[in-house]
Formats: structure tokens, C-alpha cells, sequence
């Protein structure tokens, strides 16, 4: 059994995905297998794929139609065989040693999750690094028991899985998989898995993970109709946890939970700043959603502080006092000026 199971959702990443597998091959702990998915590449990236598995017996190479990353990461699941799983996606890449920084920390701890730091790497369009800045939790350490529900204000909206290793038998044990969902499947993974309390989680200061910044035409930067009318599914996922706890009376849970759902409704600003509807159509639905109970109560009750950005603490402010098309405008100028 390797140690380690890379799984690598590919799909039309030629230009990139040369630097991800280098990545791979240069692991300081050699006994791992990578998984590569080519999910209905039209560039490239099978050949690419294709061409590792050829040349290095720990690579693998799985050819399926275009499904979307949630279908890959699935596929990469059924067929991994390594003690831990680390997601990798293809225009990231890792350093040397985190492999065996990763794994020994996980077998160190008998973990079932080590969450570690990231460097949130951004470019230019011609691919030149412009900036890297470090990303980390505030928790640090081993923790045991029910980490998850005794730390939910610190490990609940982590959403991200390529931060994380996880022990397989967990996975597989509850029947742990991607949801099929554009946006968000990701986090929702993370709430099924920390739902089914996980009884060790170890959290690594040190970075090591390059994440690169979403780019113009990425999936979260698209227009999603779909969220018009199903907006909170992550967050609803995370009240359905506390709830399946037994906890919807403890305020910290709340609290977090509210955030969660401030979250969702940002997402959703950002959503109705990228549709052809005009700004009567996002003001008509940016208010109908704030009349929702839950979204009402969250909205109120979530310090601005909770939000990591001051323009999010901006547009939160705005929320509270009602200020919809205010809100909007805000928003709409802010993604012209990042494209």
C-alpha cells in the first residue's frame, strides 16, 4: 500500500500541468502513487497524462468523458489505494518535502485529517509570479476527541480539501464522496467528512501547498443561474451538521454557522455580478433573499469583524442596513476591476 495517493483532476491544462507533475516527481517521500484523471481534456493534457504513466510506474492514468471536477476526484477515489489521500489540482503544484512532512504527521498522531498552510500564489497573464502571500489556520497541533464540533468556530468553513490529507480507510469507511455541484463540492466534501466525527485532526503551521489565484473565466468567477435558486446548499450543510450534533442551541455553533451562511450570500452577490440579469432583476433577488428567516437572522447577527476583508466588511454593512442596490453596485465595480 503507498503511503500517499495524489488524486489529479486534469482538464485542458497542457500549459500548466508540467509544473504539478514535477512537483510530484521531486517528493522527498518516493513511495506514493499519483492519480491523474483527464476529464474530456480537448488540449494536451491525455498526452501529458499518458506520458507520465508510461514513464514512471507510481503514476496512473485515468481517460473519462468530461464530467467536472467532482466526477474526477470521485474516480481518483475508487480507484486510490494509499493509506492518505492529497487532492492536487492541476495549475497548483507542492513542495519537496510535504509528502513526508504530511505523512509522518498523520501516522505520528494515528490522524484522520492533517490540515496544513498554503501559499496563495498569484500571476500575470503571461504566467510571471506577481506576488505570493501565506495562508494558515489559527489552530495549531493535535487535537483528539471531537475536534471538529469543539473547534467548529476555528474548522468549519475551511472549505478547501487541497489544504488537507485525509486517511482513506475514513473516507471509505463512510462512504465519503464529491456531490456533483459546479461550485462548492469542495466544501460540501469537507462537511460530510467532518459530520461523521473524525477523532484527530492535526494542524500543520507550515505551508506547503501553491495555490493559484482564481483567474478570469475560472469557475468561481462564472455566472452560475443555478445559484438563483439554490444558494445555500453549503450552508445549509453546515446547519444540518449542527443540528445532526444536537448542538442548535449552543451560541458558538450558531454564530459560525451564521457566518456560513453570510458566506453563501456573499457568493451570491458575486454570482449576480457576473449574470446578464439587470440591476432591477440582482436587486429584486438580493432583497427577496434577505426577507429568508435564516438569511435575515445571519445577517444581523454576524459582526462585521467575522468577515476576512474589508470590502466584504463593507458590503456586510450595507446588508444590515438594507442598502441593496448599494451593495451590488459595490460589488459589480470591484469584479470590473479585477478582470
Amino acid at each position: 500500500m503507498p503511503c500517499i495517493s495524489f488524486i489529479v483532476p486534469v482538464y485542458n491544462m497542457e500549459r500548466l500541468l508540467p509544473r504539478a507533475l514535477r512537483s510530484l516527481w521531486a517528493q522527498t517521500l518516493t513511495d506514493f502513487e499519483a492519480i491523474l484523471i483527464n476529464d474530456g481534456s480537448k488540449d494536451g493534457s491525455a498526452a501529458l497524462c499518458a506520458q507520465a504513466a508510461a514513464e514512471d510506474a507510481r503514476f496512473r492514468f485515468i481517460d473519462q468523458p468530461n464530467g467536472g471536477v467532482a466526477t474526477a476526484r470521485n474516480a481518483g477515489l475508487d480507484a486510490a489505494r494509499g493509506e492518505y489521500i492529497f487532492f492536487l489540482d492541476p495549475d497548483d503544484w507542492v513542495e519537496p518535502d510535504a509528502a513526508e512532512v504530511l505523512y509522518h504527521a498523520a501516522r505520528n498522531a494515528d490522524a484522520d485529517c492533517v490540515e496544513f498552510g498554503l501559499y496563495l500564489d498569484s500571476y500575470d497573464e503571461n504566467d510571471r509570479l506577481l506576488h505570493t502571500q501565506t495562508s494558515g489556520s489559527t489552530l495549531s497541533g493535535v487535537y483528539r476527541g471531537a475536534p471538529f464540533k469543539e473547534h467548529f468556530d476555528e474548522t468549519a468553513s475551511s472549505y478547501l480539501v487541497t489544504n488537507k490529507l485525509f486517511r482513506r480507510a475514513f473516507l471509505e469507511q463512510h462512504h465519503l464522496r464529491f456531490p456533483c455541484h459546479q461550485l462548492g463540492e469542495d466544501g460540501l466534501f469537507f462537511v460530510a467528512f467532518y459530520r461523521q466525527n473524525p477523532g484527530c485532526l492535526v494542524v500543520l503551521e507550515k505551508p506547503l501547498y501553491h495555490y493559484t489565484a482564481a483567474r478570469r473565466g475560472s469557475l468561481s468567477n462564472s455566472y452560475h443561474p443555478e445559484r438563483l435558486e439554490d444558494n445555500f446548499y453549503l450552508s445549509d450543510a453546515v446547519w444540518d451538521t449542527v443540528a445532526a450534533w444536537g448542538l442548535q442551541d449552543s451560541p458558538m455553533h450558531r454564530a459560525k454557522a451564521s457566518y456560513c451562511t453570510v458566506r453563501d450570500l456573499m457568493m451570491g452577490v458575486k454570482n449576480l455580478g457576473s449574470s446578464p440579469l439587470s440591476l432591477a432583476e440582482q436587486t429584486a433577488w438580493l432583497h427577496s433573499t434577505l426577507q429568508k428567516p435564516r438569511v435575515h437572522t445571519a445577517v444581523r447577527s454576524t459582526p462585521l469583524h467575522a468577515m476576512q476583508s474589508r470590502n466584504d466588511q463593507v458590503k456586510l454593512l450595507l446588508l444590515k442596513l438594507r442598502l441593496c442596490r448599494a451593495v451590488l453596485l459595490l460589488s459589480g465595480a470591484n469584479q470590473r476591476k479585477n478582470t
